[in-house]
C-alpha cells in the first residue's frame, strides 16, 4: 500500500503546490516583502516533502527541526489552508488531506523555530 504521501503525488505535487501557493500570493506583495520569498518557497517545499514522507527517529525530527528553523510561521500556517483546500479541488477526500495537514502541521508544532533565515 501506498503511503499518503504517495497517495496524492508525493514530491512532485508537493512542490507544484508550494510553487502555486507563492504564484497566488506574489500579486500582492511588495518588491520588499518578495525580498527572499524564493528561498522561503524553497524550505517549504522541502519541509513539506520531509513532513509527509516516511523517515524513519530521529532523522526525521533532526531534519524537520533544521527546515522548520527557516520557515515564517504565518505564511506556512496558510501554505497548509491551500494545500488542504488543493487536496479537496483535486478530488481527495477530506480525511487524507486533513491527515496530511495535520502531520504537517504536528511536526512542524514539535520543532524548535527559534531561527528565522528568511522572510
Amino acid at each position: 500500500m501506498n503511503s499518503l504521501f504517495e497517495q496524492v503525488g508525493g514530491a512532485q505535487f508537493v512542490n507544484r503546490t508550494v510553487s502555486e501557493f507563492y504564484q497566488a500570493i506574489g500579486r500582492h506583495l511588495s518588491a520588499f516583502e518578495a525580498c527572499d520569498h524564493q528561498k522561503q518557497q524553497s524550505r517549504q517545499a522541502l519541509f513539506l516533502n520531509h513532513a509527509l514522507s516516511l523517515q524513519p527517529e530521529p532523522v526525521r525530527s533532526s531534519r524537520a527541526s533544521f527546515l522548520a528553523r527557516g520557515l515564517n510561521p504565518n505564511l506556512f500556517e496558510a501554505l497548509l489552508e491551500y494545500l488542504e483546500a488543493r487536496l479537496l479541488e483535486l478530488g481527495f477526500s477530506w480525511q487524507l488531506s486533513r491527515q496530511l495537514v495535520e502531520a504537517a502541521g504536528n511536526l512542524y508544532g514539535s520543532c524548535e523555530q527559534d531561527l528565522s533565515i528568511a522572510c
